[in-house]
């Protein structure tokens, strides 16, 4: 009885700590325009002028930034060091998506240039809590990504997209335990459907 209820409180807690992040982040300022973000599942918000971004055939890249959401848990928490490391993964891979889409990377203003502008707003580091078995089935403690992005008229300034989304990685391998690789998965898994959207943009 006392091992039955044991594993019923375990589960109980790694659920609270699974809806307590599953959501979408609060808002930063980071963006131009939040106006015109609709929900697209509970942990997304987007808008995309596809008819616009077909438009561009190149596009700036603004440095990825850190900026934290009011509700960021891993504010206070990473090295200067970890900040460069993940935001320089984040801006390598959104460079390859925009080249792998046959676009073009631009570095001046102009007609038929967008401006790409992206900030982390949260990371969440993978868990020892991962090693419990029944809370890595509920998603505790499996690392995650927030981020808020936008794409721009180089020239007007314009908001032609823009997301606000946050996501949970996989289960990864207990050999990595307690670093970034949940949530590089999760930049990965979001550069990835962005190439394609820059692909399928008609």
């Amino acid at each position: 009885m006392k091992t039955k209820m044991m594993l019923v409180v375990s589960m109980a807690a790694a659920l609270v700590l699974f809806a307590g992040c599953g959501g979408t982040q609060a808002k930063t300022g980071f963006l131009s325009d939040y106006s015109k973000l609709q929900k697209e599942s509970d942990s997304s918000l987007r808008y995309v002028n596809e008819k616009a971004v077909a438009g561009y055939s190149g596009f700036m890249i603004d440095p990825v930034k850190m900026v934290y959401s009011s509700d960021a848990k891993s504010k206070g928490k990473l090295t200067d060091q970890q900040v460069t490391d993940l935001t320089s993964y984040f801006n390598t891979k959104i460079r390859e998506a925009v080249q792998g889409a046959g676009k073009t990377i631009a570095y001046q203003p102009a007609a038929g240039v967008a401006r790409i502008r992206v900030a982390l707003t949260d990371i969440e580091k993978t868990g020892a809590i991962n090693i419990i078995p029944q809370a890595s089935l509920l998603g505790a403690g499996i690392g995650g990504a927030s981020m808020e992005a936008e794409v721009v008229d180089s020239v007007t300034g314009k908001q032609v997209g823009a997301v606000v989304e946050s996501a949970k990685g996989g289960r990864i391998p207990f050999t990595n335990l307690g670093d970034w690789t949940a949530a590089k998965k999760v930049i990965d898994g979001w550069v990835d459907r962005f190439q394609k959207r820059l692909q399928e943009a008609k």
